[in-house]
């Protein structure tokens, strides 16, 4: 990999934004997911962030980007 190529990091703050964006809310998100409402909230306050599977899950719950939700 190229030294200068910046790998995406995830981004509490954008996932926040991104679903804000959409009206949705945690729950919902999550419900999307099959998941916890909790999920959602450690990951918007960067707690923790999600792994590979969660990750296409999110997004394709929210119908974003991955630009969308990483810095």
């Amino acid at each position: 990999m190229d030294r200068a190529t910046k790998s995406p990091v995830f981004s509490g703050q954008k996932l926040k934004e991104a679903r804000s964006k959409r009206g949705l809310t945690q729950a919902q998100v999550a419900a999307r997911m099959g998941l916890s409402g909790l999920y959602i909230s450690y990951w918007e306050n960067d707690r923790h962030a999600p792994n590979g599977v969660n990750m296409v899950l999110l997004l394709r719950a929210l119908g974003c980007e991955l630009e969308e939700v990483t810095e």
